[in-house]
């Protein structure tokens, strides 16, 4: 006579410690941290992450992460672990902005919601294998690296970030996330970039995101492949919101020789080593005419006679 040994297993559900169970952001890629007891997969807006290696944390269970592609609007994560007779699953919302649309409800409007990493809660896991402190008299710069290094690898950086000055923009003391931006970001930008606040404050005319004080919806304020540090290339970033405007055909069909206006992939005239693009006649901040004319042109001769001197 056989012996037949049944072992129940009985898992507790994930749970994700960074982004918390609803965020939001204007990323176009989010890490995600989830803790769990057993086997875990990751699945999200770009297909699924199956985690082998994970870290092993006091009590016995496991950190695992992954990195996430976000798409503009809704994105749901799901975060599953077998359990005895089924799989136990949780999920979390982060809202990615592309534009200046409504918050949904249920959001919070101050910040980026409770996303971060940098959460009580949150900072006591990381604890257990990271020191979550800087040392005295240490920059900022070699402490945030240990986890940020990407952010300082990039081809095109902002100044700030390219000088070590994390805390220059990130308040090391604030609650009860630390390393918070001051919001609305706008007035963090605006502490330096002068030049934009008094045109956004002089000019007739205002481009609804930079309006709206969401500087970070074209702009990447760690640094980009794009000059700016915006966050595409130009014409993809414009188009983005103005989709009307893809395709190539612009402004002067039927109006000057040529079937259209180039949008990319010529050379500004005015400008060496510069690409032509829709920031070459539109301002992105803010202007003196409601199609937001670079060189405060208010009609559209003067605005071509910049270039077209005949």
């Amino acid at each position: 006579m056989t012996l037949a040994l049944l072992t129940i297993v009985v898992s507790a559900a994930p749970r994700f410690l960074a982004p918390g169970p609803v965020a939001q952001t204007t990323r176009e890629h989010v890490r995600v941290f989830v803790e769990t007891d057993g086997p875990l997969s990751l699945s999200g807006a770009d297909g699924g992450c199956s985690v082998d290696s994970r870290f092993r944390l006091d009590g016995g269970a496991t950190l695992a992460h992954c990195t996430f592609t976000l798409a503009p609007g809704r994105n749901v994560l799901s975060a599953s672990t077998p359990d005895d007779g089924g799989v136990l699953t949780v999920e979390a919302v982060i809202s990615r902005y592309v534009t200046t649309s409504t918050l949904p409800a249920g959001v919070e409007a101050q910040g980026f919601g409770p996303g971060t990493a940098h959460r009580p809660e949150v900072e006591n896991v990381c604890a257990q294998c990271h020191s979550m402190e800087r040392p005295d008299g240490g920059s900022a710069v070699a402490f945030c690296s240990t986890c940020h290094a990407e952010v300082t690898q990039r081809k095109v950086m902002h100044g700030p970030v390219q000088q070590g000055a994390c805390l220059a923009c990130h308040q090391e003391a604030s609650t009860p996330n630390r390393y918070a931006v001051r919001w609305p970001i706008q007035e963090t930008c605006f502490s330096c970039h002068v030049d934009i606040k008094a045109a956004m404050a002089t000019k007739a005319f205002r481009h609804g995101p930079a309006a709206a004080g969401r500087c970070t919806t074209c702009h990447d304020p760690h640094g980009s492949e794009q000059p700016f540090w915006l966050k595409k290339h130009a014409y993809d970033l414009c188009t983005n919101c103005h989709t009307e405007k893809r395709g190539e055909r612009h402004v002067v069909v039927g109006f000057v020789y040529g079937d259209s206006h180039p949008l990319r992939g010529r050379p500004h005239p005015l400008k060496d080593r510069t690409e032509f693009s829709c920031p070459s006649c539109h301002n992105p901040h803010a202007a003196q005419s409601r199609f937001l004319w670079q060189f405060d042109v208010t009609n559209r001769e003067s605005l071509c006679r910049t270039c077209h001197q005949k």
